[in-house]
């Protein structure tokens, strides 16, 4: 899904779409015909807002004073397995569903691993994304139903994704303008949010026409995005090209998926670039491995603070308050030995 969605956003950025990133919205004030949104670093003005905030598309309703609706997380635990336990499952093998979903499910990844999961259990915290070893447990024992044969023990990680699940009496899909004209939602979309995600752009579309918006086709619209090269699927006459061309993909910074510095560098550059180290594994798979990242983790840090002129201290996992490192090595050291000196200094005077 992740990389339809980032397909999707660099193609609408060549396009022209602008895209503010770490900017949380704190308030939506209606003036006159106009919205001033509020967020932590600027304020923005529109005469429409769609408010399609997953877990949070309730809070951000309630800001504007709309029919209030409220959206609740409900967790899914999956677990990833290692590319030899691929070959178990050819298709996607689900269970039989239930009120709370379609069930944990066995399936084979686009990229070769073994995808078991998710549970789902309705829970408050919008943030919290743990695993559990009660849920974890869960998912093996009932994927065990579907396929017996998969060895725990080549689990390379595991996660939690937070379904937004509406609280309306049919639990569908939230689409429409509110009662505060020129706000529409696009809230409480679950599973098969990703599957209707065309439509319900298109019914989006329409209905911001309907409320006043002029819709002017762009006569020069690109529908498709610039090709990304994956070094892995190329052939050796190929690589061997490429190499010459630009020797950063002669270099490979992460062993276990055969990623280059070339794409990575590819991954940072692209429009709406990759800025944090998610952002690169999610386009180009370094750190989806084997070893998680604990091979080319620094190596994608260094080449991160590099191109986009940082400091590696600045560099996060995946955004606001997940900074890498806390501090350099020996300047750290240095100042808590002088702290003791001091300290040891001013009570022995």
């Amino acid at each position: 899904p992740y990389g339809y969605t980032i397909a999707v956003a660099e193609n609408a950025a060549q396009n022209g779409a602008e895209f503010v990133f770490n900017s949380e919205v704190i308030d939506i004030k209606k003036n006159g015909d106009f919205f001033i949104v509020k967020t932590h670093k600027e304020e923005f003005y529109s005469k429409y807002v769609v408010n399609a905030a997953g877990l949070y598309s309730d809070v951000i309703n309630n800001m504007v004073g709309a029919k209030p609706f409220s959206v609740h997380p409900r967790k899914g635990e999956y677990l990833i397995l290692d590319k030899d336990q691929g070959y178990l499952a050819r298709t996607v093998i689900f269970q039989v569903p239930t009120k709370m979903g379609k069930g944990i499910l066995v399936s084979p990844t686009v990229d070769g691993n073994l995808l078991i999961g998710p549970t789902s259990e309705d829970i408050q915290d919008k943030e919290f994304k743990a695993t559990t070893r009660e849920g974890l447990n869960k998912a093996i024992t009932v994927a065990k139903r579907s396929v017996d044969k998969f060895d725990v023990r080549k689990t390379i990680t595991q996660f939690t994704g937070l379904r937004a699940t509406p609280d309306t009496e049919d639990k569908d899909f939230i689409i429409g303008e509110s009662d505060v004209k020129g706000f529409i939602n696009a809230a409480g979309i679950e599973s098969p949010g990703f599957t209707a995600a065309p439509a319900i752009a298109e019914m989006i579309r329409d209905i911001l026409r309907d409320t006043g918006l002029k819709l002017i086709e762009k006569v020069d619209f690109n529908p498709k995005r610039k090709p990304v090269i994956r070094f892995t699927e190329l052939s050796d006459e190929e690589r061997n090209k490429l190499i010459k061309e630009n020797p950063a993909y002669g270099r490979i910074i992460c062993r276990c998926e055969t990623v280059t510095e070339g794409e990575i560098i590819d991954a940072i550059r692209r429009p709406v670039g990759a800025k944090s180290l998610d952002g690169v594994k999610r386009r180009v798979r370094a750190g989806m491995g084997r070893c998680q990242g604990s091979f080319c983790g620094p190596r994608v840090v260094e080449i991160l603070a590099r191109e986009l002129n940082i400091s590696p201290l600045e560099v996060t996992k995946h955004g606001r308050n997940s900074n890498i490192l806390a501090a350099e090595t020996k300047k750290f050291l240095l100042e808590k030995t002088a702290e003791v000196l001091k300290k040891e200094v001013y009570e022995n005077a």
